[in-house]
This record gives structure tokens, sequence and C-alpha cells, in this order.
């Protein structure tokens, strides 16, 4: 089965002009036990994203050789606990966090590799930067010595393939003119596209995508 993933990402990375070799992968393991995580290992895989910080907290220290990340919001009084385990923070979205994350980052002499989330579809309520205001929001973020940002993220609302298309493409938009107009940024990664429509994402523009279901079956 893991195997059948990778080719349906080297297929959608084909279709874009890419290697499976050029895609991220970042296995999502939100509400996962430690056995399984242990296993992305195995499958060929090395980074996991986490959602909230107690269950990053709970697994850190009993799963060795994997890169973890935050993808999911983060509250800035929960920075102080992972600044120095989390290896990036996909969802940097607000200037609060920002102060929070380089003030804590700081302390530990560490500068924290970061994804600015942005909000492609306008839903209220969700999490993200409104797609206006991103390269400012980025231009702004050199005032912070201990943040790095490596480029963008989303999480594409669920809609028709067609419509994620077009949410796709605008982030590719966006993440493009991020990499002519924001000097001080490392635009690498535009991560977009999880266990639904990580191929379309792929074959739109995305470098790095998050995946959990397809890969460790449905929650229990």
């Amino acid at each position: 089965m893991k195997e059948q993933i990778k080719n349906k990402i080297a297929t959608a990375a084909q279709k874009a002009g890419k290697s499976y070799d050029d895609i991220t992968v970042v296995c999502a393991t939100k509400t996962r036990d430690i056995n399984t995580i242990k296993k992305i290992k195995d499958w060929g895989f090395c980074f996991a994203g986490e959602n909230r910080v107690q269950e990053l907290l709970s697994k850190y220290e009993k799963i060795d050789g994997i890169s973890w990340q935050i993808v999911g919001q983060l509250q800035s009084n929960k920075v102080k606990y992972i600044a120095d385990k989390v290896d990036m923070i996909q969802s940097l979205d607000r200037q609060g966090l920002a102060k929070e994350i380089d003030r804590q980052c700081a302390n530990i002499g560490k500068v924290m590799d970061c994804l600015v989330e942005v909000n492609i579809s306008g839903i209220e309520g969700r999490g993200g930067v409104e797609p206006c205001h991103v390269i400012n929001f980025i231009n702004e973020m050199e005032q912070y010595k201990n943040i790095k940002i490596k480029g963008l993220m989303t999480v594409l609302p669920i809609c028709d393939s067609n419509e994620v298309v077009v949410y796709c493409k605008k982030m590719k938009d966006l993440f493009d003119m991020a990499k002519t107009e924001c000097k001080n940024a490392d635009m690498e990664f535009l991560s977009m596209g999880m266990s639904d429509d990580f191929e379309v994402a792929i074959e739109n523009g995305a470098n790095m995508i998050r995946l959990g279901r397809i890969l460790f079956g449905e929650r229990n």
C-alpha cells in the first residue's frame, strides 16, 4: 500500500515536471499511537507533523530519528514547550506568535524554520493570513532574527477537484510572488495537499504534502 502511495506521488510530481525526490512528505500523526508512528521510518519517511502540543510532548521522547513539525494552530503560550523539540512550525499566521517564537528560540540559540499559513479559501474562523497580506507579513518577519521563513502552507477546502485546482493555483502564484518580493525569506516549501487532494496539489505546485489517513488508516 505504501508503495502505491509513493507511486501516486511520483506520477503527480512527473506531471508537474518534478520527481518523487522533489516532494517532502510530512506524516500527520494526530491521534496515532507510538507503535504506529514508528513505522514511518520503515516506510522511508522521516518527518512527522503534530497538530497539538500536548500530543507532541507525549510522543517526542519515545521515538528516535524523526524530525518533528507543528502543522496545526499554535497558541503563543505553548511555544515554550516545543521550541527545542520541533524543526519547523508550519502554522505561523500572526505577529504575536512570531514574537513568542523569536523570544523562545533566542533563549536557546536556535533559528526556527517557519511556514506562513495562508487562509486561501477565505473561510471564516480558519487560521492563516489573508492572501492580500501575505507579502507584507513575510517582510515584517525580517525583524525576528530567530525565525527563518521557508515558504507557505495552506489547508485546502473540501470541494470538487476543479475548485481545488483553483485554490492550488492561487497558492502557487502567491508562492512565486513571495519568492520575488520577499528577499529575506528562503521560499523553499509550498506545503499543501493532504490525503484527499495531495495529487492535485502536487500537480499544481506543492512540494510538501501532509499525509495522515492514507498512510495510517481511519482514526479510531
